[in-house]
């Protein structure tokens, strides 16, 4: 951002300080400021003051209280405890205390400012303006009233009224010098306020500079000045500024629920829902009365599909303030979802009668209608919010950003132009024209459903190829979901991945590879290295967003996150991750499965990364539970149903005729038949260190307890300790297999691998099937070059657990050392099946079945190979030979001239 003077010139600011008259302006001023003085008259008023910026909310309210029973120090004090009672969420009680003063000093104006912003707090207009007008009868230079009453007109949608309270603010700072951090701040925020209406975006750093850096200046101990300057960087999505100024202020006061709220509000624009969820009840624990984050709560259940959980919430707000735009937003996005139109039409109808102007209403409206896929819905009110304040940017970047989520670029490209003249500062925005800028340069190709664009020089062989793949998936896909939509649907695969993320989420972290956004598919090339750092299986990716695609056009949005991301796993391809098997096991046995009822938690706010991972793996065996219980045609079913509006438990009565229930009974049944063969992992609760050495003390003889102590030692290398307490163990049980484990492992970190293999050794009879101490052992075999013992310990170890991709991977490198060429290419087709993004493999099976004349299956593998790196020659050359073998023609001339061969 730039820093001119204009709406609130520093340099015209200061020079007119000087002038006779402007001093006994800043001298009038500066007394409407009554805590300030008092806090100057008196240490202790001021010690309180303290307290209470520091966030020891407790200890100010009691010295308030103390003070406030003194004469001398009783209006100041009155004032501090009703700010302390406000943090606390204690708002009734802050209100009686300041009328309680009011009534022996009715025409004090920082008593009756105090008292308006109290009552606006809470939503009554009324009473604010009122009491704010009188303040202002008895000093028409207050900072507060003056602030307060032109936030009233603002909420009641005179604009008008309110611009003239707001450029008060800019006359009075062109008077005199601001020299407390209180005013500073309240005339920034009027700058801001100007700034954004009259689209004055040079404004914006200057207001962060000269007022609210300036406030924190003033008072070191001042956070809120921290605070405003990290809303307005959150408001232009400058997320490293804003979390600077966020942490700078939690450096004074680790306790403000309003900076606590607007990190979360942060993690939420950015979807990470379990970091916003874990700041709303931060906040809540200080503030449990806290409207925003009440409402960043609610956010959190809202994307959930928790509807019930956000209406509970929202009544919380509600019950503080009744008016409050944003709450209102979320009851009506609510009544919405619900169906419920005649309560959504009443609240509308509220809204307006509150307030003509009602934008933040209709913009937060469609937003949180945008997160829940509703794009119909979320343009309509983007509009509507537009129509009411064509000045204002939020909703016309809003909408901008609806237009590229459902590839309307176009008009994506206008309406983002408008409102980064409105807002030049705004990220995401600037960074989705900088991503249409570079989509120009873009080749397309159009098929009968699909538009693909790339980058000619780096992507077209991999863009052509896929081409042919994509009408092939369509057929699938229509016949599976019983559902044939018009198209034409978007393929956009990026050069670089900081252009595809911008191009999904209008920032460069998003970590993923490939995306839906609705009627658009985005992917970045696997040919770029600035982050993929390895070939993946572009075909996979396709398959698994193009499903995401037909779910939700057939349902509107409505589709269950569950349900689309089942269904998507299940048409990558019949293999899961072998890892998942371990998973699911684990689960079973521990009771630890999620259900239709809070599955879409695993993906929203996991616990852990390990349950976002049981979250994709327990939707994908719901699918396959589903469809095996009740055939093909249920998926179909089940979509329709969901388009209709039913959730889950209806849809699965109307669909397949059976309860949720007794399904959710089935399919846990189903689980537990699935794992039956599979080894169910050890899975220890974690303990610190701390916590094992003082088990350990407590009982000395449990072996167990002192083999996690000594793994624990050992991981953070404490060696001897880790040595002494499995030493103990084997001298009273010298066949303890997980004592013998870490022994080895001691050894091997002592370099004597030779001590360890014959330790392991004395052990490894045919009778082991302990398969950590085989996966050590067989390793050691390796490192030493004994193949032949190795490849035997890594075939027993691969029937005692064959999803374990590490006996694989060994014997494919003893198989080499052996030339044993039929072993090796047997452990080759299982890679392919358990690792889906390694070319290697599958090349070398293509190169194998050429060799061998077996040109069905050299084509197969060659095709497997391309979709993993289309632009691989040898590959290229197998696939076009051997369809050429196999007569045909026609496609070989195809691929030939494709790959220019």
């Amino acid at each position: 951002m730039s820093v001119p003077n204009g709406l609130l010139p520093h340099e015209t600011r200061r020079n007119a300080a000087h002038g006779a008259k402007n001093m006994r302006n800043l001298i009038a001023f500066l007394a409407c400021f009554t805590l300030s003085t008092a806090i100057q008259a008196g240490s202790t008023v001021k010690e309180a003051h303290k307290d209470w910026l520091e966030g020891y909310y407790a200890e100010a309210r009691e010295t308030f209280e103390t003070l406030a029973k003194n004469p001398k120090t009783r209006h100041a004090a009155t004032l501090g405890l009703s700010r302390a009672l406000e943090s606390q969420g204690q708002y009734d009680k802050a209100q009686q205390v300041v009328a309680g003063l009011l009534k022996e000093m009715p025409k004090d104006a920082d008593l009756l400012a105090r008292l308006a912003e109290l009552h606006h707090l809470r939503g009554r207009l009324d009473e604010a303006q009122k009491a704010a007008t009188a303040a202002l009868a008895e000093n028409k230079d207050h900072f507060l009233a003056r602030w307060i009453l032109g936030q009233t007109y603002r909420d009641r949608g005179d604009l008008a009224k309110a611009d003239a309270e707001f450029l008060w603010f800019v006359r009075i700072s062109n008077k005199i010098e601001l020299t407390q951090p209180e005013p500073l701040r309240l005339a920034g925020l009027a700058g801001v306020e100007r700034a954004r209406y009259r689209h004055l975006a040079d404004e914006f750093q200057t207001v962060i500079n000269d007022y609210f850096n300036a406030s924190v200046a003033k008072d070191k101990y001042y956070w809120p000045g921290h605070y405003e300057a990290g809303r307005l960087f959150m408001e232009k999505h400058n997320k490293p500024a804003a979390f600077r100024a966020f942490e700078k202020a939690l450096t004074i006061n680790p306790r403000a629920a309003e900076v606590i709220v607007a990190k979360g509000q942060m993690a939420a624009s950015s979807m990470e829902f379990k970091d916003a969820e874990r700041y709303a009840l931060q906040a809540l624990k200080i503030n449990p009365r806290y409207v925003p984050a009440l409402c960043l709560m609610a956010d959190v259940h809202w994307f959930s599909g928790e509807t019930a959980a956000t209406l509970k919430l929202l009544d919380k707000a509600k019950a503080v303030n009744p008016r409050d735009e944003a709450t209102l937003a979320r009851f009506a996005a609510c009544y919405l979802i619900q169906k419920q139109d005649a309560d959504f039409q009443t609240l509308v109808k509220t809204m307006r009668g509150y307030n003509p102007k009602c934008y933040t209403f209709f913009t937060d409206l469609a937003g949180l209608l945008e997160q829940r896929k509703m794009y119909g819905e979320a343009a309509n009110y983007y509009r509507v919010a537009i129509e009411i304040q064509p000045k204002l940017p939020d909703a016309q970047a809003g909408l901008g950003m609806l237009y590229m989520r459902n590839a309307k670029e176009e008009e994506a490209q206008k309406i983002l132009t408008k409102a980064l003249e409105a807002d030049p500062f705004n990220v995401r925005v600037s960074n989705s024209l900088k991503v249409l800028e570079h989509l120009d340069g873009y080749e397309t190709l159009k098929t009968e459903h699909f538009i693909l664009r790339f980058d000619q020089k780096n992507d077209a062989v991999l863009a052509n190829f896929m081409a042919i793949y994509l009408e092939d998936i369509y057929k699938e896909l229509a016949d599976q979901f019983d559902y044939r939509p018009k198209g034409p649907f978007q393929i956009q695969i990026f050069n670089q991945h900081q252009m595809f993320s911008g191009r999904v989420v209008a920032v460069p972290d998003l970590h993923t590879i490939g995306a839906c956004t609705g009627p658009l598919v985005a992917m970045v090339s696997p040919r770029d290295t600035s982050k993929v750092t390895k070939l993946f299986n572009w075909n996979r990716v396709i398959r698994h967003e193009l499903v995401h695609v037909f779910n939700l056009e057939q349902t509107k949005g409505r589709v269950p996150h569950w349900f689309t991301e089942g269904l998507a796993v299940r048409y990558e391809g019949p293999h899961i991750p072998p890892s998942w098997h371990a998973l699911l096991a684990e689960k079973v046995h521990a009771n630890d499965l999620l259900n239709l009822d809070n599955i879409l938690l695993g993906f929203i706010r996991p616990r852990s990364p390990a349950q976002w991972q049981q979250a994709y793996l327990q939707s994908l065996l719901y699918v396959e539970y589903l469809v095996k219980t009740h055939g093909e045609k249920s998926i179909g079913k089940m979509l329709a149903a969901f388009a209709d509006g039913l959730d889950t438990g209806p849809a699965l009565e109307r669909a397949c005729k059976v309860k949720k229930d007794v399904f959710e009974k089935g399919y846990r049944d189903f689980l537990t038949e699935k794992v039956k063969k599979i080894p169910v992992p050890v899975v220890r609760p974690s303990k610190t260190l701390k916590q094992l050495r003082e088990a350990h003390a407590k009982d000395p003889a449990d072996d167990d307890i002192a083999l996690q102590l000594a793994e624990k030692n050992f991981s953070v290398g404490r060696r001897v300790d880790a040595r002494k307490l499995v030493d103990n163990v084997l001298r009273k049980d010298a066949k303890n297999l997980d004592a013998i484990h870490l022994k080895a492992r001691l050894l091997i970190d002592d370099r004597k691998a030779d001590a360890a293999y014959t330790l392991l050794d004395s052990v490894a009879g045919d009778d082991l099937k302990n398969v950590k101490i085989l996966k050590l052992f067989a390793k050691l075999q390796v490192d030493s070059k004994k193949f032949p013992q190795a490849a035997i310990t890594c075939e027993r170890g691969r029937k005692l657990d064959p999803n374990d991709t590490t006996w694989v991977v060994l014997l494919a490198k003893i198989y080499m050392h052996l030339d044993q060429k039929d072993k090796l290419l047997e452990i080759a087709e299982e890679i392919t099946r358990m690792d889906v993004d390694q070319i290697g493999p599958r090349k070398r099976l293509a190169q194998h079945h050429q060799e061998k004349g077996n040109n069905a299956e050299a084509a197969r593998f060659a095709r497997m190979a391309l979709e993993i790196d289309a632009t691989d020659r040898e590959c290229q050359r197998i696939l076009v030979g051997s369809l050429t073998a196999l007569n045909r023609q026609a496609e070989a001339d195809r691929l030939r001239k494709l790959f220019g061969l």
